[in-house]
């Protein structure tokens, strides 16, 4: 439980932060490590449903990220660019929710 909320948590501030727009409806699946949620995009009126196939955490310099991989959505033109550009997957700062218990809390 406190995993599922420490992901939704640093996956809606991390988004919001950005000015990317508003998520909500987040599905956690801790087992499977997947993820499901909708992004209300700024400026868009229809959101943009998001599936992540995988995530992990990774420590880079003493600092914990969550790594969100196999990113896709509704938009065709986006799972693309995920395919194209984005192999390693967003770098999500887990400093963003709870600094240096990222992994700790998430167990993984």
């Amino acid at each position: 439980m406190i995993r599922s909320k420490i992901l939704t948590s640093a996956v809606s501030l991390y988004f919001s932060a950005r000015g990317y727009g508003k998520v909500d409806n987040v599905t956690v699946d801790t087992t499977k490590k997947t993820l499901k949620f909708n992004l209300m995009p700024k400026g868009e009126k229809q959101p943009l449903n998001v599936t992540i196939g995988s995530y992990m955490t990774l420590t880079i310099d003493k600092e914990e990220y969550l790594i969100l991989q196999k990113v896709q959505t509704n938009r065709i033109w986006l799972n693309r660019i995920f395919a194209d550009h984005m192999q390693e997957g967003i770098k999500v700062p887990l400093g963003i929710v709870s600094k240096g218990a990222g992994s700790m809390l998430l167990n993984i």
